[in-house]
């Protein structure tokens, strides 16, 4: 039920912006903040793997 709140929500929030002019603005945060997001993620952040010794 909590899904069904936050898109209704996100709508509201969508027309707002739209008759205001803002939409676009909004849009160009969104595509900063997934940027941001994939940066984050990279695989170069992440802690280097345990490797096994090598068997003899």
């Amino acid at each position: 039920m909590g899904l069904n709140k936050l898109i209704a929500s996100a709508a509201t929030l969508a027309i707002l912006a739209a008759s205001t002019g803002q939409l676009p603005r909004i849009i160009r945060a969104v595509h900063i903040a997934q940027l941001h997001l994939l940066k984050e993620s990279q695989a170069s952040k992440w802690p280097r793997a345990a490797l096994l010794p090598p068997s003899k």
